[in-house]
């Protein structure tokens, strides 16, 4: 049973993650796909291929954007909107040697994992999506926590169906409607603010794919 301050917690959870890490995921896709003008054009395709021409979404076939989960998979990995998880032990626990003391709070440090060489090769560092072309769940990384993108065990992300609906159909929104690059005034300062977003926002050029009759 949970006590009034754990619900409010988790009203908390629900609305910050509802709204921010899926409007920061669409953030940094923004600005990868603006430096790489060739996924947009792959993703188009698909969106034609998968979903059709038209205004009309059906939500029903989101599920088939294949190309687009790769993309929307190596985004939360370079760029993760949750850049650490939080732990607290509820009672001691021995791993080997060491004793880990009820009620310590423990950070695990996701970008740092998202980026270590030791777990995904040389190109770590490298906007690859089609690493999760064979791999959907771990992207070809060597360890089955190396992949961390909406927390694990039994305190996942509950709302990551959601998130994963939400981006797909705002991203279609604007592929269709719009390609875009990035604009000069852009400064990249990615900066830790309980999430990972961008210092001085996300400028970008817009150009219309279409002119409205």
């Amino acid at each position: 049973m949970l006590t009034a301050r754990e619900l409010v917690n988790e009203y908390k959870t629900f609305f910050f993650g509802g709204h921010k890490m899926t409007a920061l995921a669409l953030t940094w896709t923004m600005l990868l796909l603006a430096t790489h003008p060739e996924w947009q054009t792959r993703l188009r395709e698909e969106i034609k291929e998968v979903i059709g021409e038209g205004d009309q979404l059906d939500f029903t076939k989101h599920g088939g954007l294949k190309k687009m989960s790769w993309v929307m998979n190596e985004v939360l990995r370079l760029y993760s909107p949750a850049p650490n998880v939080q732990r607290q032990v509820r009672e001691d626990v021995r791993v080997d040697d060491v004793t880990v003391l009820n009620g310590t709070n423990m950070w695990i440090d996701v970008v740092a994992i998202h980026h270590d060489q030791a777990l995904w090769g040389d190109d770590v560092y490298e906007f690859k999506p089609e690493r999760f072309k064979d791999d959907p769940l771990y992207g070809g990384c060597i360890h089955k926590m190396g992949f961390l993108p909406f927390g694990f065990g039994g305190r996942m992300c509950v709302g990551r169906n959601l998130t994963t609906m939400e981006y797909k159909v705002v991203l279609t929104l604007i592929l269709t409607r719009f390609s875009f690059s990035l604009s000069p005034s852009y400064t990249h300062a990615p900066a830790t603010l309980l999430s990972l977003r961008t210092s001085f926002g996300l400028p970008l050029l817009l150009h219309p794919l279409y002119i409205a009759k």
